[in-house]
């Protein structure tokens, strides 16, 4: 249980710091945004995984026991929740997380005109749709915490942009953002991408990835076989 608690400790720590504004510019600063973004995701993927090493060496703590539909929660809302995470890293979008440095179009917005934070709402809803099927206590704290950090950081990116934009900057932005909702939702290359890689993840986990990370798979406990 300590290891599991250092490393979820450790883990938040290190993406809490650094959206701090002036710890960010100082490393910026020093490394550069190209190096910082990288080591940044070295250290991110590096933490996660000893988050998930330490998850599974932790102490069983029976809490309930998991009604069988509980299981199909995740497995109903994880495709939207990947497509979300995809479509929203590779998105232009000045008001929340992404990793596209393209310019964006507010009267062409996409997914983020309907949805201002997909990648916060893709974490939530991974955290949110496992915490029932999963009754003891070191997945209900993990999913529990994430919940909280995905969900309750949304309005912490809405305070930390409108801070470095300026409060008018920011409502114009968000109002263009939401009046380009009558664009609808253009089926770009970047959404395509998105949505293709969302499914492959959730069929990758399905039939493999969350066996060979997790040693469970979602579809036996399911009582269906392929």
């Amino acid at each position: 249980m300590t290891e599991f608690l250092t490393a979820l400790g450790v883990f938040l720590a290190a993406h809490v710091g650094p959206a701090v504004p002036p710890v960010r510019r100082a490393l910026v600063r020093r490394l550069g945004e190209p190096r910082y973004l990288a080591i940044y995701a070295v250290v991110s993927t590096a933490l996660l995984a000893w988050l998930i090493v330490a998850v599974l060496r932790a102490p069983y703590v029976h809490l309930w026991t998991p009604p069988l539909w509980t299981y199909w929660v995740p497995l109903v809302v994880m495709p939207a929740a990947f497509m979300l995470l995809c479509v929203g890293l590779i998105t232009p979008n000045p008001l929340s997380i992404s990793l596209s440095r393209a310019p964006f179009d507010p009267d062409r917005p996409g997914l983020v005109g309907w949805v201002r934070h997909p990648v916060l709402w893709g974490f939530g809803l991974w955290s949110l749709s496992h915490m029932p099927a999963n009754g003891a206590l070191v997945p209900a704290i993990l999913f529990g915490v994430f919940t909280v950090f995905s969900f309750g950081g949304m309005p912490m990116v809405d305070r930390k942009r409108r801070r470095t934009m300026g409060p008018d900057a920011w409502r114009r932005l968000d109002a263009a953002r939401r009046a380009g909702r009558a664009a609808g939702l253009p089926w770009t290359a970047r959404a395509t991408a998105g949505v293709a890689l969302g499914l492959a993840l959730t069929l990758a986990f399905v039939l493999w990835a969350h066996q060979a990370l997790f040693g469970l798979s979602p579809v036996p406990l399911l009582g269906v076989g392929l």
